[in-house]
């Protein structure tokens, strides 16, 4: 019998971990899932809560200095990017009164031509296709029609 027990014990452990090893797998997934879960809550209560970012466009007149980074905008940036073509040509269009101010390269004139309200998402988009050089510290100058932009998004 003594036997018999030695081998009953050494058995024991061996289901202890049978049992113990998928509920741990369990655990980790239910962990995993619960962090996930909380991430995205919190930062759909941020994106909801504190209203949407703001795009505002400045129109700027005169001779750009030689420096200037200029990205043309196309059909296909406005197709990408509505709510750049809502203040740019569209409905969000109201051009303000010239005045001289800061602009990405000096003091400039300048005025307002719009503004419309942008997600989270877009904000982001808008930044990496014409957003500021990191490397020069250049924020580029949008060109169309002959007229030159530039932008800045606004977090509420």
């Amino acid at each position: 019998m003594r036997g018999d027990r030695g081998e009953h014990m050494k058995l024991k452990p061996n289901r202890h971990w049978i049992v113990m090893g998928p509920l741990a797998f369990i655990g980790a997934i239910l962990l995993v899932a619960t962090v996930v879960l909380a991430y995205t809550a919190f930062f759909t209560w941020l994106e909801t809560s504190s209203g949407s970012p703001i795009l505002t466009v400045w129109e700027v007149r005169g001779e750009l200095p030689e420096n200037a980074s200029v990205i043309h905008l196309t059909e296909k940036d406005f197709e990408q990017h509505p709510a750049l073509d809502s203040i740019i040509r569209g409905d969000k269009r109201d051009p303000g009164a010239w005045y001289s101010g800061d602009t990405p390269y000096g003091v400039r004139d300048k005025r307002t031509i719009g503004s419309a309200p942008v997600t989270y998402v877009e904000r982001g988009v808008l930044i990496e296709s014409f957003g500021p050089d990191v490397e020069t510290r250049n924020q580029p100058y949008l060109e169309y029609d002959g007229a030159y932009y530039y932008f800045l998004t606004m977090i509420p």
